[in-house]
């Protein structure tokens, strides 16, 4: 009789191994870590401004997953992250200075360090065993400029505030799409980068158009 109820017991227990192995958790999220790196192309430089060097983008962070359907395979990711744009691009403005009538400005350098709020909408083809799948994610990205830093050629010091005023707040909106960590990335800026100063009294309605890739690493 007890040689029955251990065999009774080992056998209830390999049954519930059997179960927990199968056991699939339909409450997945595709919670992930991202890193991008972009090719950055600036929009609506006026005349006197040419687009120069390589600039490019940086950036990475965590986005929180919201499904919105059963499946599961529809959902909405709202993130924090980082971001760092390098710009290079030629400025040619004439200033007063009381030593020569005239200020060359070029081969300019602007980096913007952003904190970043990326808003997705998400449409993929996985599932809870389903690790590496297609995505669609169409969103919008919102940042706060925190910190730059600039560089001017040029033949006489002054203030670099006189010359360009950046805006504290970017947007625009984002597209991802391939499949697994590899992916393709786009952003459209929907603001101006800079604002007019007393110098440049022109329109400065340059925005940004990115295009690389995105990795999402979890």
């Amino acid at each position: 009789m007890r040689k029955i109820a251990i065999l009774f017991l080992l056998f209830t227990g390999f049954i519930q191994a059997q179960k927990d192995s199968t056991f699939v958790d339909n409450k997945y999220l595709e919670d992930q870590l991202y890193f991008n790196l972009t090719y950055i192309h600036m929009l609506n430089l006026p005349d006197r401004i040419s687009q120069s060097g390589f600039s490019f983008g940086l950036g990475g962070g965590f986005i929180k997953d919201f499904p919105l359907s059963k499946k599961r395979n529809i959902g909405l990711g709202a993130g924090l992250g980082y971001g760092f744009n390098n710009y290079y691009f030629n400025v040619e403005l004439d200033v007063a200075t009381p030593n020569e009538t005239e200020v060359k400005l070029k081969n300019n350098k602007i980096i913007l360090h952003t904190l970043e709020l990326p808003i997705e909408l998400r449409f993929r083809n996985s599932t809870a065993l389903k690790y590496k799948f297609w995505r669609f994610y169409p969103g919008i990205k919102l940042a706060y400029v925190f910190a730059n830093n600039t560089s001017f050629g040029k033949t006489e010091d002054f203030d670099v505030s006189e010359i360009i005023e950046i805006n504290d707040f970017i947007y625009g909106l984002t597209f991802s799409a391939g499949y697994n960590k590899w992916n393709l990335h786009l952003y459209y800026g929907l603001n101006n980068l800079f604002n007019e100063t007393g110098v440049n009294n022109y329109d400065i309605n340059i925005s940004d158009f990115r295009i690389g890739l995105i990795f999402y690493i979890f």
